[in-house]
């Protein structure tokens, strides 16, 4: 889709994608919807930015079991 965006080129991959958001529009328009409010939450908490990496090997179990 982002090639078609740049680009205008329509191949035959390109009409399938459309064939497939027309038939199913109205429950992207509610997943986009549901993203969007969900997006909206976290940025308001801060929450977007996404959260720090463990260090490697934390919370690993040793070989032993223990």
């Amino acid at each position: 889709m982002r090639c078609w965006l740049e680009s205008g080129v329509e191949d035959d991959g390109t009409r399938k994608v459309f064939v497939a958001v027309r038939r199913n529009l109205d429950r992207l328009a509610n997943d986009v919807e549901l993203l969007v409010l969900v997006c909206r939450r976290l940025r308001e908490g801060g929450r977007l930015a996404g959260r720090g990496r463990l260090p490697r090997g934390f919370g690993r179990r040793s070989p032993s079991g223990g």
